[in-house]
């Protein structure tokens, strides 16, 4: 019975492991490291064609120096620049410290009635890799 014991041990601390050391996917975690004792958690948005489309930052603790700010882009999913939406190469948006901010999207409009469609916001490090992803679905009006 003990080493059936210390051989579930030794394949339980193995696994865990595992766990902690393989990276994660970038979408994983759904939140932005920006600073020692801060972070910004990204949210998924839902929006109508032919308006602004908000999508919601709120960050927990107090980003690292004054003027911190977040860089993102927008990705092509199902909805595709630019006939569904206003692509965004590369932009920064100013993180506020314990609070919320919005980043703003263009959602565009066509004459074809469509299911919900969706893209990415994608949220980058300095060295341009993706942090953390935030999806936007797209509704038709016409189609509800």
């Amino acid at each position: 019975m003990t080493r059936i014991a210390r051989w579930l041990s030794a394949s339980a601390l193995a696994l865990l492991a595992m766990i902690v050391l393989l990276p994660q996917p970038a979408s994983a975690a759904g939140s932005t490291p920006c600073g020692p004792q801060c972070v910004a958690i990204n949210r998924d948005a839902v929006c109508w064609e032919k308006e602004w489309c908000a999508v919601q930052l709120v960050v927990k603790g107090t980003p690292a120096g004054s003027g911190a700010v977040l860089r993102y882009r927008t990705a092509d999913g199902t909805a595709v620049a630019p006939g569904d939406f206003v692509a965004v190469p590369s932009a920064e948006i100013s993180l506020p410290a314990g609070g919320s901010t919005y980043l703003r999207v263009f959602v565009a409009g066509d004459a074809a009635r469509e299911r919900d469609e969706a893209f990415a916001v994608e949220f980058l490090d300095g060295d341009g890799r993706v942090l953390a992803t935030s999806t936007v679905t797209v509704r038709d009006p016409a189609a509800y």
